[in-house]
């Protein structure tokens, strides 16, 4: 195995110490990183899948989706430009092609940029400035999720954005989404923000999965009606 990537869980994560803390770094080589996620998937992603992910990270969630038997394609969407190259990287070492995008993806209409404040911890990253101190900020292009929604048709959203939930989910349907795999992080959206994400779920006939979610990371299910 090359020095420039780990395995966790039969993935190949690409490594960069430029762009990756020390602490980043640990939790991937311990193979702790994002183990609830991974752990939950293969019992949640179905053949015919199309999955459409916001907030990539170095790109393991989206390789362990296209390496799922049955997936019939993944599109990541990830606002840190610093991550890109690593996504792709990952990607490659595992033979899987997916989409990839920098891009913010906000409820509203496509255009513009906004401000994204880097943190050495790269899944601290977020629009926000706060409630952590960032290391520097860049201008990212905005994409409308209506037209990520058009352009991929995808049945299934991962979403990891570190706070930026409460923005997404507001006043967009989701025609055709049956699944919604979110991570909720109280500590940032506190008590109302929960409050909120669950309402805009409740309102488009998606129920909370119990035997699919842990602790913040929830899985969504579409009630058929």
């Amino acid at each position: 195995m090359a020095k420039d990537c780990v395995s966790v869980g039969g993935i190949q994560i690409a490594i960069d110490p430029r762009v990756m803390s020390p602490r980043m770094l640990e939790v991937i080589r311990s193979g702790d990183y994002e183990r609830p996620e991974a752990y939950l998937l293969p019992s949640i992603l179905q053949p015919g899948e199309r999955v459409v992910e916001l907030g990539a990270g170095v790109g393991y969630i989206s390789a362990l989706c296209a390496r799922h038997t049955g997936v019939e394609s993944v599109a990541v969407y990830e606002a840190n430009p610093h991550l890109i190259p690593l996504i792709k990287r990952t990607h490659a070492l595992n033979g899987v092609r997916c989409s990839v995008e920098n891009a913010v993806v906000v409820s509203g209409e496509s255009g513009g940029t906004r401000t994204f404040y880097l943190r050495d911890d790269f899944w601290a990253s977020s629009l926000s400035p706060g409630p952590y101190g960032y290391r520097e900020t860049v201008e990212v292009p905005v994409v409308g999720l209506s037209d990520v929604l058009a352009r991929h048709r995808p049945t299934m959203l991962i979403i990891d954005i570190e706070g930026g939930e409460v923005e997404l989910c507001r006043d967009v349907a989701l025609p055709g989404v049956k699944k919604v795999f979110i991570e909720v992080h109280q500590n940032i959206i506190g008590r109302n923000g929960m409050k909120s994400i669950f309402q805009f779920f409740l309102e488009r006939d998606f129920h909370y999965d119990q035997w699919h979610s842990s602790h913040g990371v929830i899985l969504f299910s579409h009630v058929d009606r």
